[in-house]
Order: structure tokens, then sequence, then C-alpha cells
């Protein structure tokens, strides 16, 4: 599944990236090889597996997944990235980390909101 959606992610951008050189032919062929993708293979392959439960599951689900890229994926990325000497890689992880704690807080939010199961 995570190589369906990092190609259906990546062939979205190749069509931007086409698109701004004036290739609009070429954008839509990534555009529907994306849309595949993310809605043929990667769909099928999360039915397959189930993915997806109550909101409630998946609200803590998405919450677990944002807290460890906020306090430990990016944060390592960050120390990583500035032992090497790459101050603006080590910022822009950072600031992901923030992103992240963000999402956290949006689906804890959201979470309280609905009834308990």
């Amino acid at each position: 599944m995570h190589g369906e959606a990092y190609a259906n992610l990546k062939y979205l951008r190749y069509a931007d990236q086409a698109q701004a050189a004036g290739k609009p032919e070429l954008a839509k062929l990534f555009r529907a090889s994306a849309n595949v993708e993310a809605n043929e293979h990667f769909d099928r392959e999360a039915q397959a597996l189930r993915l997806g439960s109550t909101n409630n599951v998946n609200l803590e689900d998405a919450m677990k997944g944002e807290h460890y890229e906020n306090v430990t994926m990016y944060v390592n990325f960050a120390k990583e990235a500035e032992a090497a000497g790459d101050t603006k890689v080590a910022q822009m992880f950072r600031q992901i980390a923030v992103d992240e704690g963000t999402h956290y807080a949006a689906y804890k939010a959201a979470l309280a909101k609905l009834p308990r199961r």
C-alpha cells in the first residue's frame, strides 16, 4: 500500500512539473496513472487489509501516527541532519514536526466531540 500511495503523490508532482513545462498531454498521463494508483490499487489493497474502522478508532490511529511523527520521527530526522551539518534540512524537519503536532491536536479535538464507544 505504501508503494501505491507514494506513486500517486509522485505522479501528481510529475504532472504538475509537466504542466508547468507546457506539456499538458504528459501531465494528463501522469494524473491518470496517479488516479489508478490511489483509487484502484491502493483502495483494493486497503479493503483487503480492512484498513479503517469506526470514526473513534480511525482518529485514535491517526493520532498515534501524528504523535510519533511529531515527537520522535521528525525530531530524530532533524538531529541527524544537524549532525551532518545540513541546518536547512534540519529546520525543514523541525517545521514538519510542528505540523504533525497540529494534526495530532486537530484529531484529538475531533475525537473529543464524538460519543465514546
